[in-house]
């Protein structure tokens, strides 16, 4: 039986969340912070986090991040388009990621300015919609 999987390099939810607009530019903010990951880059994922953010974390806790999770859940295949979701009262942007052996959900959070909060990999479960 595969273990859980839950990977969290950063979950803020202090913050109340500003009212979605129409046109949310935080939904590619959140693919650009995924494409991110996905290349393992730390120094571009940090130099993205909300100045209150920043003192808390170090650069090298975004390194690396899916070759923590590869060895379980296979290789990277593929995500599903970003929606916005409430995750414990914070507005979260979330996609649903599909890896060789499992889905895993990714959810990224962003401050009133856009500037980034906490990107965390979950079970799909915890965020998949039914």
């Amino acid at each position: 039986m595969m273990k859980k999987i839950i990977v969290s390099v950063l979950m803020v939810c202090s913050l109340t969340a500003s009212a979605q607009q129409t046109a949310d530019p935080n939904m590619g903010r959140a693919e650009k912070m995924f494409g991110f990951l996905l290349k393992n880059q730390a120094d571009s994922l940090y130099e993205n986090l909300s100045a209150q953010v920043k003192p808390m974390v170090q650069k090298q806790q975004f390194g690396g991040i899916l070759g923590k999770v590869e060895p379980q859940a296979g290789k990277y295949q593929k995500h599903s388009a970003w929606e916005v979701q409430q995750v414990m009262g914070q507005k979260c942007y979330v996609s649903m990621v599909q890896f060789e052996k499992t889905e895993l959900g990714v959810l990224v959070i962003f401050d009133a300015e856009g500037k980034m909060l906490g990107i965390q990999l979950v079970p799909a479960a915890a965020v998949k919609k039914e």
